[in-house]
């Protein structure tokens, strides 16, 4: 009886400290096809698996892939995928810029990885990639805070250009996910509430029975 009382006392507090997890708000493998909310161009395609440069780049180019994202109902959100990049240093690159108008500006809407050593100084002026970018023999996976866009629609823009193709095999993404904490996410959701008061209907059983026992034997 103090067995099941303790196991039900247990699973109530564990059920109660478990915090809500983070939503996940997007999520792209390249798998299957591109959808509504998803655009490319230039020279980027989708194959293989991922999305960018299937064989090679060429001089002057510029190429994008954008995705459209509603964060109205976040209060947080993060940004990761995969990336493969050979491209020629300091010249040719790629980076990432957010924008809640539609309009994409290398100056203003830069954004910036968690992870220290990623973007590196351009020798080009590029006018839509910018003076920042990850450029040359790079691989990884990239976090991205997008925070300053909860409570708003923002699109991203995914973005490559170069001034001579030197290396002739640019970058290519794969797992976009994006995940965040919904409005009033400290609020249980239905199934983690359903088992906190089976939890608590357990332990008050454990204690009705604790007690009938007990009656049992003071008769």
């Amino acid at each position: 009886m103090r067995t099941r009382l303790v196991l039900a006392t247990l699973l109530c507090a564990a059920l109660a400290s478990t915090p809500a997890s983070a939503a996940v708000i997007f999520k792209q493998t390249f798998d299957g096809a591109l959808g509504a909310n998803e655009s490319l161009g230039g020279r980027f395609q989708l194959g293989d698996g991922h999305v960018g440069h299937l064989t090679h780049y060429e001089s002057n180019e510029y190429s994008f892939y954008q995705v459209a994202l509603d964060l109205s109902e976040m209060t947080s959100a993060m940004l990761s995928f995969d990336f493969d990049l050979l491209s020629e240093l300091h010249y040719d690159g790629f980076n990432v810029l957010g924008s809640t108008s539609g309009v994409f500006n290398s100056s203003t809407d830069l954004l910036t990885p968690i992870t220290a050593g990623v973007y590196d100084q351009m020798s080009s002026n590029f006018a839509r990639l910018g003076r920042t970018a990850a450029s040359g023999d790079l691989e990884g996976k990239m976090l991205i805070d997008l925070s300053q866009f909860a409570g708003q629609t923002v699109n991203l823009r995914f973005q490559f250009q170069s001034d001579r193709a030197a290396t002739n095999r640019g970058v290519w993404f794969d797992n976009v996910a994006v995940t965040g904490a919904p409005i009033g996410s400290a609020v249980p959701e239905p199934a983690t509430w359903a088992m906190m008061i089976a939890g608590f209907g357990l332990a008050g059983a454990a204690v009705r029975a604790a007690r009938r026992h007990e009656a049992r034997t003071l008769a």
